[in-house]
């Protein structure tokens, strides 16, 4: 029967139903089959998005669209190619070293791919960049949005698992700057094969100038995940602290905003809201009809029957992840698939944040690979190329990730060491 849900949800969502409904007929046709008692739909539909910490997802979102719509991106890349735009391929660093800053107030993957995507890759064709190398660029950096704190996929994991969503957003750190260093030393080598331009030499008055100039916007995202570090606000008041800061510095500092901008982003926020939202009211009904059948054991016990080799149990994890993420959007696949492979994890001996870093990667991994690719897509959209045009450069810089997936699974250190 699990085989049989699996399959309906997949030929939904294949055929154009909006994910949150998809989880939610599929997992209401399972429990009609199996003789559970419907009620418990609506029941689970509200609890499962009843719980505080969930405001911090909206939060956020606002934060970031807040601080896109200011002169906040135009700092950070100033700063950023006072620091590396002096090197082989500068603009590529540019954008990678940008997205690693801009990771620190969005937290979501496809809105700063959104975002760079408009700035870097037409600035990096007029230097002589082939185009779909720019996009790839801006298309996997991007995916370092889930990763570096703060992470709307880390927050959802965190409520799903019962894991400190503080001790996630440290997790993150240490791989998102090795993810960011592998995506750097990829553009390297395409900049040595292809000579690529330098951006601008290495001038330590520009690059005091740019941090002076970027220093407040960098404090907002750093009075967030400090307040967090530090214990002195949950996750909801980090990000509502984020959110009024940002609001403060782009309508009264910088007077950026309007009200009538203002009204704008908040309606962006509130349907960016609803859609997760709805992927998690019919992930919470999915969930109580595989809780129920225990299917979570079920799998875990199937995937650990197979070997008992660490090493192979990692990568049939990594693996199935991997290829989740290929179809399902991130949310989706955190709370409905890792509930199934928590107890796996917990049997090998995985530490739940150690585990959650893992799941971000693959899952950002997978916004980069088809069919869904969500953040290829959205980059794509935006330049006018396809996807086939993209892959071309797209693969290496994949590679990069797997690279660093294997590193941090297999190195806990990696992801705990700030811990």
């Amino acid at each position: 029967m699990a085989w049989i849900v699996v399959l309906l949800l997949l030929t939904l969502i294949f055929f154009g139903m909006p994910i949150g409904f998809s989880l939610m007929i599929a997992a209401v046709i399972a429990m009609a089959v199996s003789d559970i008692d419907l009620i418990m739909a609506p029941i689970q539909l509200f609890s499962g998005v009843n719980k505080v910490v969930l405001l911090a997802i909206p939060l956020f979102i606002f934060m970031g669209e807040l601080m896109g719509a200011t002169s906040i991106s135009d700092r950070i890349i100033a700063l950023a190619r006072a620091l590396v735009g002096w090197m082989r391929g500068g603009l590529a660093h540019v954008n990678v070293v940008t997205s690693m800053f801009m990771a620190e107030m969005s937290g979501s993957a496809v809105a700063d791919a959104a975002v760079m995507s408009k700035i870097f890759v037409p600035s990096m064709e007029k230097q002589g960049y082939p185009k779909s190398f720019a996009a790839s660029v801006t298309a996997t950096s991007a995916t370092l949005g889930i990763i570096i704190p703060p992470s709307i996929p880390m927050v959802l994991y965190g409520v799903t698992t019962n894991t400190s969503i503080k001790d996630l957003f440290i997790a993150g750190i240490i791989p998102g700057l090795l993810l960011g260093g592998a995506f750097m030393i990829t553009s390297y080598i395409f900049a040595r094969r292809e000579n690529h331009p330098v951006d601008e030499r290495f001038e330590l008055r520009r690059l005091g100038l740019a941090f002076a100039g970027a220093a407040v916007p960098l404090l907002i995202p750093l009075l967030v995940v400090g307040g967090l570090i530090g214990g002195f606000v949950t996750p909801t008041e980090a990000s509502a602290l984020g959110a009024a800061a940002a609001l403060f510095y782009g309508w009264v500092l910088r007077r950026d905003l309007t009200a009538k901008k203002v009204y704008a982003l908040t309606a962006v926020t509130v349907r960016q809201t609803s859609v997760v939202m709805m992927i998690i009211a019919g992930s919470a009904v999915l969930g109580q009809y595989l809780a129920n059948e225990q299917i979570p054991q079920a799998i875990a016990s199937g995937l650990g029957g197979l070997t008992e080799s660490f090493i192979l149990r990692m990568l049939l994890i990594n693996g199935f992840l991997l290829l989740l993420g290929m179809f399902l959007h991130a949310s989706a696949a955190i709370i409905v698939v890792v509930p199934m492979l928590l107890p796996l994890s917990q049997q090998m001996g995985i530490d739940p944040v150690h585990f959650g870093v893992i799941v971000c990667l693959n899952l950002g991994i997978g916004q980069q690979t088809p069919p869904v690719a969500s953040v290829l897509l959205t980059v794509c959209s935006t330049t006018g190329l396809r996807i086939e045009q993209v892959m071309g450069y797209c693969k290496w810089f994949i590679l990069a990730m797997f690279v660093t997936l294997i590193l941090v699974s297999f190195l806990p250190v990696t992801a705990l060491a700030l811990l």
